[in-house]
């Protein structure tokens, strides 16, 4: 089984917008027609294996936009609308990226 790579994990926010990468992120996501806008911060970044074959995604959370592109509430939740997506992926991340717990391994 193939562990996914953590690129972005919640609790690296309030260091990470302090930081270069922080910048080097956003403009990774948009490499990949991903408006950073869209992604939450509460949730993991992560690349995926999504194929037997070796092809791999990016797994993220994306806030939800109604037909005029606001962000809406969830009624379910009283929370932002939102859902997880995979985009394949085109360009690995800089090694640098992965996250002390995953380099450890």
């Amino acid at each position: 089984m193939h562990e996914p790579q953590v690129v972005y994990e919640p609790e690296d926010w309030p260091r990470l917008v302090r930081e270069d990468r922080h910048d080097e992120l956003r403009q990774w996501l948009r490499a990949h027609g991903i408006d950073p806008a869209d992604v939450s911060v509460d949730e993991e970044i992560t690349i995926e294996l999504m194929t037997l074959g070796g092809d791999r995604a990016i797994h993220y959370t994306a806030f939800l936009r109604d037909a005029d592109g606001h962000f809406y509430r969830d009624e379910s939740t009283d929370g932002p609308a939102q859902e997880p997506r995979f985009v394949p992926l085109a360009v690995d991340p800089p090694p640098q990226w992965r996250t002390s717990e995953e380099t450890t391994r």
